[in-house]
Formats: structure tokens, C-alpha cells, sequence
């Protein structure tokens, strides 16, 4: 099985490979359907971080990125970032748009 991820402060992810701004899409779907978020995503090594802002002392999110792979997903917008839209996706596990 996957290992647990600990939950830390944006400071303290370690040998960060990647950080910015991304907009994810909640899993929650409303009546209008699902809702873009923005997030500030931080990558390094061995997971995936998102948190509300770069400040953030808790992330929304965490998850071990071993087994996960990322694809170009265009079909997920029909606005002009459509062209920058990935997946992360694992089999059996959830896929993050």
C-alpha cells in the first residue's frame, strides 16, 4: 500500500521540485456542475501538496504521487486554458483534474 503523507506547512515540504498557482476542480458537483479552485500546489519528490494560498499552514490536500501519472486532458475546459488542462491519474485511486 501507499504510505501516509504528513500534513506540513507550505515552508516545510522538502527539495521542492515545483510550486505555484494551479486551479484544480473540487469533487464536489453543484447544480452548475463541478468548480474550478485555485490552489497553491507544491510538488517534490514523493508527493503532492495543495493549500489554499502560499501562506497556508495546513494543506486542503496531500497525496503520495508514486503510481500517479499525468496527461494532457483538453476536454476538461472550453475556455482559453483549455490548452494547459493535466490529469493526475492512479489506478483505483482518485483522479485529480
Amino acid at each position: 500500500g501507499l504510505e501516509e503523507i504528513p500534513a506540513r506547512p507550505v515552508q516545510d515540504t522538502g527539495n521542492i521540485l515545483k510550486q505555484g498557482y494551479l486551479e484544480k476542480r473540487s469533487r464536489d458537483h453543484s447544480f452548475f456542475g463541478s468548480e474550478w479552485q485555485k490552489r497553491w500546489c507544491v510538488l517534490n519528490r514523493r508527493a503532492f501538496y495543495y493549500y489554499a494560498n502560499e501562506k497556508s499552514k495546513q494543506p486542503k490536500g496531500t497525496f503520495p504521487i508514486e503510481h500517479y501519472n499525468a496527461r494532457l486532458a483538453f476536454h476538461l475546459r472550453k475556455d482559453s486554458r483549455k490548452r494547459c488542462c493535466f490529469e493526475l491519474i492512479c489506478p483505483g485511486k482518485r483522479t485529480y483534474e
